[in-house]
């Protein structure tokens, strides 16, 4: 019965997770729709544009910085005696400054989707980037 329950939370776990499989799920249950539909299920578009054949192009970009603390940053703890206290584990043999750069680095996370469509209704779709997940 064990087995049973922790397999059941496991998979539900799983499945309940964001995902690229879901993404391209939900872009295939596009295909076909008209665009008033893609509209409104993906929102206002970043940028459209008019093929020579008819045929239109909508995109959607979807973009977040993040910014990664470093694992040496030194939070506020008190008010130390005085600032040798503070950097004394940067002043021996390191190769970098308690300040800068050194102290984290940013993540960017983007996603940009295409769909093509063809006489009002969506044909065909791609996406890249690195944060193309549904739910």
């Amino acid at each position: 019965m064990r087995k049973i329950c922790f397999t059941l939370i496991f998979t539900f776990i799983l499945f309940a997770c964001a995902s690229p499989i879901k993404y391209d799920s939900k872009l295939n249950n596009l295909v076909g729709a008209n665009k008033a539909t893609l509209i409104k299920e993906m929102g206002t578009p970043s940028a459209v544009k008019m093929l020579s054949d008819g045929s239109e192009v909508l995109a959607y970009v979807k973009a977040n910085d993040v910014y990664v603390p470093s694992e040496f940053y030194l939070y506020n703890q008190g008010n130390p005696a005085n600032q040798q206290d503070v950097y004394s584990p940067f002043l021996e043999d390191y190769d970098f400054s308690p300040y800068g750069a050194a102290f984290g680095y940013q993540v960017e996370y983007f996603c940009q989707t295409a769909f093509l469509l063809q006489n009002g209704v969506v044909t065909a779709w791609k996406w890249r980037g690195n944060d193309c997940k549904s739910y």
